[in-house]
Parts: structure tokens; sequence; C-alpha cells
């Protein structure tokens, strides 16, 4: 029987804590702390596992919401239109994981961003800030109360 994800990142952290972290010297003040840094971080990804799979889909959503709202925004020439075109199949495309679609999704935002301020599109470039800014914070507020138990924002963390 092949041992759980649990059992086998609770290898790792006995193996960084017990062999990797004694074994270096004390003078290896980096080293250290990069060992403990992966350390925290296992622990994060083992309290969060379970979590996970919605966290990603609801950042899915709010990346397919932005995408909409773009797309819903009229304007430019040819070269916003092909990073409308690239942005609305990123979006249609329905197949692999809810973390890969939101990034492939993430990617053509900025794609047609960047070509709309690229393009001089000054207008359209202010429109689509206007409607993807308040989507923007409030997926911010989401992930910064993801991490908030972890102690990296210290305005939302206990």
């Amino acid at each position: 029987m092949n041992p759980s994800v649990d059992d086998r990142l609770n290898s790792v952290l006995r193996a960084l804590q017990s062999v990797v972290l004694p074994a270096l010297p004390e003078s290896a003040n980096l080293a250290r702390e990069q060992i403990m840094l992966a350390m925290g971080h296992i622990q994060i990804i083992q309290a969060q596992r379970d979590a996970t799979p919605a966290h990603e889909a609801g950042e899915l959503a709010d990346m397919s919401d932005m995408a909409r709202e773009m797309l819903a925004i009229a304007g430019g020439g040819e070269p916003i239109a092909a990073a409308r075109a690239a942005l609305a199949a990123r979006l249609a495309d329905e197949d692999g994981l809810s973390r890969d679609r939101a990034e492939a999704i993430r990617e053509a935002i900025d794609a047609l961003l960047r070509t709309a301020h690229a393009g001089g599109e000054r207008d359209y470039h202010r429109r689509l800030a206007a409607a993807i800014l308040p989507l923007g914070r409030a997926r911010a507020a989401k992930d910064r109360a993801w991490f908030a138990p972890m102690g990296f924002d210290s305005e939302m963390s206990a």
C-alpha cells in the first residue's frame, strides 16, 4: 500500500527536522532559515490541503467573472481584438484543473491589459481598469483571508 499524502509530507518534515537541520553548522544561518521556511510551508500545505479545491474553484469563478466583465467592454483595434479573442478562448476552455484554468485566464487578462496600454488605447484601458479593480480588490481580500492564519498579513492575522 502506498503512503498517504500526509504520511509523505510528515516524512519530509521529519527528515528536515531530525536529519538535515541538525547536520547544519550553527554558522549556516541562511541554510537553517531556509530549512525552517520549507518546514513551515509544508505545514501550511497540510493545513490547507482539504480546503484547497474549494479555494481554487472560487479563484476560478472570480477570474472568470473578471474576464466576462472585460469582454463586455467594447473597444480597441486589431491587437485588442486578438487579445480579447484569446481571453474569450481561455474563458470558454473548461478542460483541466481549476488552478490551471484560473492561471490561463489570469494570463489572458494580463495580456489584454498590456495590449490596451501599449497600444495607446487609454479610454479602453481606463474602462477596463474601472471594471476590474473592484473585482481584483475582492479577490485580494479572499486571498489575504486564505493566508491569514499563517501570519503573512499583519492586518489580517490573529
